[in-house]
């Protein structure tokens, strides 16, 4: 134990070194003076990027951009996000789609106005959460993922792509209807998936059962709650702002959603309030309430306060477990789980290698008696042939003596 509490004390040494700059800062929050808060306008029927956390990458006509919150999302773009990162895309008035880590999408079709949509996304890979507010019937919304065509009318919903085959739906609230294209173009029906259901289509074939939906798993619940979405009215006054958190390493929580890369740049809405936690082992925690309108400049810095040698101890010591028994069991459960279907997966394919070897063997070995079976009927017509070959020498032998004979005859006379 008292070597443990000295190796602590020597990191927290250590980072109290790295971190002195900091102490002096009596102001935690810090505004940028040269950038005042700005309002922007964005109109019914607008398609545009509102969040960003960590790195996003807009990929348009063959060319890598770095874009930013407001900036408008064009049909045939694609969206990157990278690890540890995630992305908001607002179609103002109608739908949310934030498009989750490590995640590619591309925008096939994008038709908008104030009235109506006709939007169809393809998730590449990755995962993606939507959510979908007052649909017309002239309205369409559509994801596309692994060849399965998902299609909406008023919902929110998870969709994540297998990175083998297949993909997968979890619906919260209203109905997403499952669908795939026929060879003739048309479009077949396979599932209806309701609020509080999921599906999931990994190594579904055509022509094979439909499978059995299923309920909203812990890790879908989890995703719901902490990344919930809303669909901005259209009378929403939004401001820009771009939130950073000093030192490196601190995790950012906006309303309850962590943001790993310690940064977040978006659009808000002037008078819903913004709360903001900024945490990091060893460093004071920042608790932040804020109405976004109200703010001077668009640029916030966080910045923790190193915590002294003793206060650093006494937190280390009185840290509560990060996961409560419960958790751990949901999470071991999920693990064990995902373990077994792995194993059983590669049993399968074990098994399926199995039964291909064998058919190979029993190939060859009825090719190998086959050709054992020719190979001694070749030997038997071989000595036939030799047989005859050798009477046929014999019997010229016998017609050179006797054609001799005739001639000794023939000679005497």
């Amino acid at each position: 134990m008292k070597s443990f509490i000295k190796s602590i004390a020597l990191l927290l040494i250590g980072a109290l070194g790295a971190g002195g700059l900091l102490l002096g800062y009596s102001l935690i929050v810090k505004t940028i003076d040269s950038d005042p808060l700005s309002f922007v306008e964005i109109e019914p029927g607008d398609a545009v990027i509102s969040h960003i956390s960590g790195e996003v990458y807009l990929i348009r006509e063959e060319k890598m951009i770095v874009p930013k919150p407001g900036d408008a999302v064009r049909q045939g773009d694609i969206i990157k996000v990278v690890d540890d990162s995630w992305c908001q895309v607002h179609f103002v008035g109608k739908a949310t789609m934030s498009l989750r880590s490590n995640t590619l999408v591309e925008i096939q079709r994008l038709l908008t106005n104030s009235r109506d949509i006709d939007v169809r996304t393809e998730l590449l890979t990755g995962s993606m959460l939507y959510k979908v507010d007052r649909l017309n019937a002239t309205d369409n919304l559509e994801v596309r993922a692994q060849e399965r065509i998902y299609r909406v009318e008023g919902t929110e919903f998870y969709i994540e792509s297998h990175a083998g085959a297949g993909s997968r739906v979890a619906v919260r609230e209203g109905t997403v209807a499952v669908l795939r294209s026929t060879a003739g173009g048309e479009e077949e029906v396979l599932s209806q998936v309701a609020q509080g259901e999921s599906l999931d289509l990994e190594g579904w074939e055509p022509g094979a059962a439909v499978p059995e939906k299923g309920s909203l798993n812990t890790l879908d619940r989890e995703i719901f709650k902490k990344e919930s979405l809303e669909v901005w009215e259209e009378q929403a006054e939004l401001v820009y702002l771009e939130i950073t958190t000093l030192p490196e390493g601190v995790q950012l929580y906006q309303n309850g959603r962590l943001n790993r890369s310690g940064r977040l740049s978006g659009l808000f809405d002037a008078e819903v309030p913004l709360t903001l936690l900024a945490r990091k082992r060893g460093y004071e925690d920042l608790n932040l309430k804020v109405i976004p309108g109200e703010l001077e400049s668009s640029k916030i810095v966080l910045r923790l306060e190193a915590l002294g040698l003793e206060e650093s101890l006494k937190e280390e010591a009185g840290n509560e477990p990060e996961e409560s028994l419960e958790e751990m069991k949901e999470r071991y459960d999920r693990e064990m789980e995902a373990l077994s279907e792995d194993f059983s997966e590669q049993i399968r394919v074990s098994s399926t290698r199995l039964d291909e070897l064998e058919n190979l063997s029993s190939g060859l070995q009825s090719e190998i008696g086959r050709l054992s079976g020719d190979n001694s009927s070749l030997s038997t017509e071989k000595a036939e042939l030799e047989k005859q070959l050798a009477e046929s020498l014999e019997e010229q032998r016998k017609l050179r003596e006797l054609l001799l004979q005739i001639q000794e005859l023939s000679a005497d006379q």
